[in-house]
């Protein structure tokens, strides 16, 4: 009882951003939102300012409430263990997002557009990471990160269903992509802290995310996508274990 009054207490005082993450937040979105608007700016090969203001707009929602809900949760998870998460946008994946947009008309979306720092809070003892930084914890708080984009991708697919409205359906297909791709294990990825951090629950969390997105994209009912993509993850992390990791297991993770 007492950590979980501890972690509420953490949450209302340190899961503020920044004028730095609200700074690079910023950028992040309007450069995200280009990218998503950038094949609907007129019918055709015709550009029409209406239609393309319309569309980055709604565009800008989307990118908005995606990134603070994804940024929001990925603290909140981390003060759970006494860590303080700090968004940090990456330069270069900013620009390659523009430059892929441009190369392909808006109709492939790279979405690498920064990553997570961790801080430890070095006057709390309460949480269950007790003597600094590990690979481990880090590990467990950048998982938060696409598993807050496939929850996110839950919720814009139910809305689309019952609305039928294309804001939903778009918000949709961003936040599946944006957990595919920061999966990957690639600095500075969330799927880079996760993989250093444990290669077993990296294995797991992929598996997850990637049959999730499968299985929303096809269709599948919202619980029978929860349920058969746990159950996949735990046959695929299991083949994995078995043919890789018993005989190359290094360390406690």
């Amino acid at each position: 009882m007492n950590l979980t009054f501890d972690w509420i207490d953490k949450i209302k005082r340190y899961s503020k951003f920044s004028g730095k993450e609200l700074r690079g937040g910023l950028i992040t979105i309007l450069v995200l939102a280009f990218m998503v608007s950038f094949n609907d700016w007129g019918p055709g090969n015709q550009v029409d300012i209406g239609i393309g203001l319309t569309s980055f707009l709604g565009a800008l929602l989307i990118v908005a409430i995606s990134f603070f809900i994804r940024q929001w949760i990925q603290k909140i998870v981390a003060l759970g263990a006494d860590f303080q998460a700090e968004y940090k946008l990456w330069s270069f994946g900013l620009l390659g997002t523009l430059l892929i947009a441009a190369l392909t008309k808006g109709k492939f979306w790279f979405i690498i557009p920064g990553g997570i720092i961790i801080h430890y809070l070095v006057g709390h003892r309460l949480g269950w990471v007790r003597y600094g930084l590990n690979y481990f914890g880090v590990g467990v708080v950048s998982m938060a990160g696409p598993l807050a984009n496939i929850v996110l991708a839950m919720i814009f697919r139910t809305l689309f269903d019952f609305t039928g409205i294309a804001f939903f359906h778009t918000a949709f297909i961003f936040n599946i992509i944006w957990a595919l791709w920061t999966s990957i294990p690639i600095p500075p990825t969330d799927g880079s802290r996760m993989f250093f951090g444990s290669r077993l629950v990296y294995m797991y969390t992929l598996a997850v995310v990637v049959s999730s997105a499968i299985l929303l994209y096809a269709n599948f009912n919202i619980f029978l996508t929860i349920l058969a993509s746990l159950a996949l993850a735990w046959i695929w992390w299991l083949i994995y274990y078995l043919a890789w990791e018993r005989y190359n297991w290094m360390g406690p993770y």
